[in-house]
């Protein structure tokens, strides 16, 4: 998960062969500052998402959804989710976080055996991030 800005918030690693909504709300629970559990007002994420599920439990935890409709799943559509589809469009800022994080070899090669080293190694990686920011 990343903000606006792109800046990496939170981070859970997960078997390939699981689909990403199930670690979605994770991470969204994962997401501390100062010690305390903090969750955006909106999310923004692609169709791989799209679920009616996922909506609810997107507004239980009240936040509003920017998901990216299906072809298939255009009913029903709420004026306040149309007004917020321009946060949905701002995908580029997710594909460079990504980049960004494949740009250090040790983790873009994915050669660790156990998911605790690779999740690891993304975690110093975020360490280094900020790192670099403070020192700009």
């Amino acid at each position: 998960m990343i903000d606006a800005k792109g800046n990496p918030l939170a981070l859970v690693c997960g078997r390939a062969n699981h689909h990403d909504q199930k670690f979605a709300l994770r991470t969204v629970d994962r997401v501390t500052v100062g010690g305390r559990v903090r969750r955006p007002k909106r999310l923004g994420a692609d169709k791989g998402y799209d679920s009616n599920q996922f909506r609810k439990e997107l507004k239980k935890r009240q936040i509003q959804p920017c998901l990216i409709r299906r072809r298939n799943n255009r009913k029903n559509i709420a004026q306040s989710e149309l007004k917020e589809k321009k946060y949905s469009r701002q995908r580029w800022k997710v594909e460079r976080s990504f980049n960004w994080l494949n740009n250090n070899r040790r983790v873009d090669r994915f050669m660790e055996k156990k998911m605790s080293t690779y999740q690891g190694f993304c975690h110093l990686m975020f360490i280094k991030y900020y790192l670099k920011k403070l020192v700009k």
